[in-house]
């Protein structure tokens, strides 16, 4: 298993700590005393097509679970061993793997009461992080002939944010800043309430900060600035090239014909200013499944959508459980 670590491992265990909680608290599985101390084999069947995302979660989560029983002494059984309480996760496909219906996906081995007990979380988790990765293969595969990253956004659901991020880069696509302290996005606010007196000084102060604290992104590279472009400030788009201050110009809320004409306008700025050859551009708002190809042929180098967090289903899985036993036989 590839484990995670540092932040994003804390923020993960919490959030699965935070699920079991949510369904055992205060007595527990209150049918487990029907269970014997045995252990029991499962399948994560799917019911449907889709693609694999985070397989990692489901030995996280009995991981996790195992902690939680014995921590909340949960067996009825005195634990004086873990080792003795056996997890064993089998998966048949890869996180990037495309499965299909009936596909078996995981076969674990576990305490028979463990496995009951997290049958829902383990699908939880499960069906919405292949749903992610299915939605964004979905929506990759209507402009797989360009050159054009697809970016997701800090739309997510609430603790989700690490999960998804990793569901949608498993589909091929390109993980944007993690959360507010990974990037400096100035936006259309920022520019209105803005204690500087233009775009110019503000960026510059903006710099200074990256500079003086040495600011890093979770990946340890320097802090990037990226600013939005719209309708009502596209008179900037001259003094940002002229100055190369940022990393990223995002336009947004244009048209396919209005990006057309801002693109040619963009080249001949890069031309005319040599040190902001490497500025990228990116496209967002209103940009789904739809329209996105039409977008990607006009030679932008980020598209970010927030299709997917709109419109991804949870994939449809089962988990079918057998006695040991029942399993061997």
């Amino acid at each position: 298993m590839q484990l995670i670590d540092n932040v994003e491992n804390k923020c993960i265990q919490d959030l699965i700590n935070l699920s079991l909680e949510e369904d055992l608290l205060p007595n527990g599985d209150l049918s487990a005393f029907l269970l014997d101390d045995s252990l029991a084999k499962a399948k994560i069947i799917a019911k449907e097509d889709g693609l694999m995302a985070c397989s990692f979660i489901v030995e996280q989560i009995l991981v996790c679970g195992l902690q939680f029983f014995i921590d909340k002494r949960y067996f009825d059984i005195e634990v004086t061993n873990l080792e003795s309480l056996k997890i064993d996760v089998k998966q048949f496909f890869k996180d990037s793997n495309e499965f299909k219906t009936g596909d078996i996906l995981f076969e674990i081995t576990a305490p028979a009461a463990l496995l009951l007990a997290l049958e829902r979380t383990i699908l939880n988790f499960l069906q919405r992080l292949c749903g992610v990765a299915t939605t964004t293969m979905q929506l990759l595969n209507n402009f797989k002939d360009t050159e054009t990253k697809l970016l997701d956004t800090r739309k997510t659901a609430p603790g989700m944010r690490f999960l998804e991020k990793q569901a949608f880069k498993a589909a091929g696509a390109t993980n944007h800043r993690l959360n507010l302290s990974d990037m400096v996005m100035i936006k259309e606010n920022h520019i209105a309430l803005s204690r500087f007196e233009n775009i110019i000084e503000a960026i510059a102060a903006t710099h200074q900060k990256i500079k003086e604290e040495k600011l890093e992104d979770h990946k340890g590279n320097k802090v990037k600035i990226e600013v939005e472009i719209n309708k009502d400030n596209k008179k900037l788009l001259e003094i940002i090239f002229k100055q190369a201050l940022v990393d990223i110009v995002m336009l947004d809320n244009f048209s396919v014909a209005e990006i057309k004409d801002l693109i040619q306008e963009i080249t001949s700025l890069k031309e005319k200013y040599s040190e902001a050859q490497n500025i990228k551009i990116e496209a967002s708002g209103g940009i789904d499944i739809d329209n996105i190809s039409d977008y990607a042929k006009l030679g932008l180098d980020y598209i970010s959508s927030a299709y997917v967090s709109k419109n991804s289903k949870n994939i449809d899985l089962s988990m079918l459980v057998k006695t040991q036993v029942e399993a061997l036989s």
